[in-house]
C-alpha cells in the first residue's frame, strides 16, 4: 500500500509497506531509480519490508533546487519519515547510494537507529576507490567469459545517454550500461535488470551525487559515532563497489561485521539468493 505524507517544506515524501513482523526501512540505490523495481526481488521473510522513495522517485516529490539531492538532504528526509512513523529508532538497510544514506544517517542520529545494513555503498570516490576499482574491472574481465565485451558496451552507453534521442533511447542505453553491475546475466539478473531500467529514473540525482564525491565527501569521517550493530557486505565482482571499501567501513564501524558474496556483482538480493537472505535474517535476529 503507498502512503505519502509531507516533508515540511512543500514536499512529499511517500513509501509502501510489505509483509509483516518488526519494521525494517529499505532506502534504494541509485541515486534516482525506482524504488519498487530496485527491490522488487527484496525477501526477508518474519519481517515488514518498508520500501522508502527518496526525493524525487516513486510518488516523493522532486526538490526545488536542482542540487539538493546531496547526502545530507537524503538524511534529513529519512529524519522526516522516522518522526512521521513516530518511531524511536529505525532499523535500516542501504543498498549502493541507499547505504551511503543510511551510513549517514547512523552517523547524524545514532541515537534514532536499532541496527543497521549498508550493502555495496562508496564511502568515498577518491584515490583509494579508483585504485579498487580498476582492479575489480581487472578481475570481472579475467573472471568472467564475457566480462570485458560488456565493461566496453557498458562504458559506451553510458557516454551515449546524455545523447539519447527519447526516452526510449536513453532506456534501452541504460539497460546495457547496467550489465556491469551483475556478475553473470542469467534469468534472475536479466529479469531484475529489464524491471530497473524501464522504470522512471531521476538522472539529476546522479549527477549531484557525483559532484558530492568528486567534490571529497569521505563518509568513513562519521563512522566513528555510529551505535548501532551494524552488517557490511562486500561482492567479489563488484566493479562499482569494489570489496575493499566494504571490508574498510566495516573496520571503522565500533560494532561493524562483515560478510562478502563470492561470484556475484552488484546485487546480492537479486545474485546470491537465499544465501544472503540467509545472512540477513541471522543478523536481524541476533
Amino acid at each position: 500500500m503507498l502512503t505519502t505524507f509531507d516533508a515540511g517544506d512543500g514536499r512529499t515524501l511517500s513509501y509502501t509497506r510489505r509483509g509483516t513482523g518488526p519494521l525494517v526501512v529499505c532506502i534504494p540505490g541509485g541515486p534516482g531509480m525506482d524504488p519498487e523495481a530496485y527491490f522488487s526481488d527484496m525477501d526477508l521473510p518474519g519481517y515488514e519490508t518498508l520500501i522508502f522513495a527518496p526525493r524525487g522517485t516513486g510518488a516523493s516529490s522532486r526538490p526545488g533546487p536542482p542540487d539538493a539531492y546531496r547526502i545530507a538532504d537524503h538524511v534529513a528526509d529519512v529524519e522526516e519519515l522516522r518522526q512521521h512513523l513516530d518511531l524511536e529508532q529505525l532499523t535500516i538497510y542501504g543498498n549502493s547510494h541507499g547505504g551511503c544514506v543510511a551510513l549517514a544517517y547512523a552517523s547524524t542520529y545514532p541515537e534514532r537507529v536499532a541496527r543497521l545494513i549498508v550493502i555495496n555503498a562508496p564511502h568515498s570516490m577518491g584515490d583509494g576507490y579508483l585504485a579498487a576499482a580498476t582492479d575489480a574491472r581487472e578481475r570481472f574481465k579475467a573472471a568472467l567469459i564475457d566480462g570485458e565485451a560488456r565493461l566496453q558496451a557498458s562504458d559506451d552507453a553510458w557516454l551515449a545517454i546524455a545523447k539519447a534521442r527519447d526516452e526510449t533511447e536513453r532506456q534501452r542505453l541504460f539497460r546495457i550500461f547496467m550489465e556491469r553491475y551483475v556478475a553473470r546475466l542469467e534469468a534472475a539478473e536479466t529479469g531484475y535488470l529489464d524491471r530497473l531500467c524501464s522504470a522512471p529514473m531521476n538522472f539529476e540525482s546522479v549527477d549531484v551525487m557525483s559532484s558530492e564525491f568528486q567534490s571529497g565527501l569521505e563518509l568513513l569521517d562519521g563512522a566513528g559515532a555510529v551505535e548501532a550493530p551494524t552488517l557490511v557486505t562486500g561482492s567479489e565482482y563488484d566493479v562499482t563497489v569494489p570489496a575493499p571499501m566494504m571490508r574498510a567501513l566495516a573496520a571503522a564501524l565500533p560494532y561493524g561485521q562483515y560478510v562478502e558474496f563470492a561470484d556475484i556483482g552488484h546485487f546480492p538480493e537479486v545474485e546470491a539468493g537465499p544465501a544472503f537472505t540467509n545472512v540477513m535474517l541471522e543478523f536481524l535476529r541476533s
